[in-house]
């Protein structure tokens, strides 16, 4: 009798170390959730700011070639369009963020976690690598969301490390992600810039 009481606490307190594992889990993917929304606000607020850059520069180009000054023109130019590219790849990340955090709205169950996040982490890492070089601030950032995403699935406690790295590497549901934010930037990029 003395056994059957002990047996029924231990079980008792492993559900409750999983209810709050997943509660836990599920707290760290709305976190993430919420850094990628406020860092969203904040390359909007980036990309503003290089528009009028670009535009400045463009309109100082324009004067010093009607002046005669050539080459302080082409100078102007080329910065204009080094700002140019750093939009577009700012305009990437922004839409990559979007998609993930469209996709962590969606994470509902802990059942459906794997098939979600490990195309997201995928991304991520794309981004990262992307944003690593041009603007390390954002990567920085990327790279919390993604450890927050990563941790939370192993708080989730039916996967090891090994089979999450598998999932995110295998995962052929990030190239449709990239594909689609890379389509929705050059949009966005050539729309802003006629």
């Amino acid at each position: 009798m003395v056994f059957g009481l002990f047996r029924r606490k231990k079980v008792r307190r492993f559900e409750d170390l999983r209810t709050k594992r997943l509660a836990l889990a599920f707290r760290k993917i709305r976190a993430a959730e919420t850094i990628a929304s406020t860092l969203i606000v904040n390359l909007d607020k980036n990309i503003v700011f290089l528009k009028s850059g670009i535009k400045n520069l463009t309109q100082r180009a324009n004067e010093l070639e009607k002046v005669g000054l050539r080459s302080e023109a082409a100078l102007a130019r080329n910065e204009a369009k080094n700002l140019s590219f750093m939009v577009r790849k700012i305009l990437l990340t922004r839409n990559i963020l979007e998609q993930v955090k469209l996709r962590l709205e969606t994470l509902k169950e802990a059942s459906e976690a794997l098939s979600i996040l490990a195309p997201t982490l995928n991304v991520l890492n794309k981004a990262i690598k992307e944003t690593s070089k041009t603007k390390p601030e954002i990567a920085y950032q990327l790279k919390n969301i993604r450890e927050l995403l990563y941790s939370a699935l192993l708080d989730l406690g039916e996967y090891t490390k090994v089979t999450i790295d598998y999932y995110v590497s295998t995962s052929t549901e990030a190239e449709k992600i990239l594909l689609e934010a890379k389509e929705i930037a050059e949009k966005t990029f050539n729309e802003t810039f006629k």
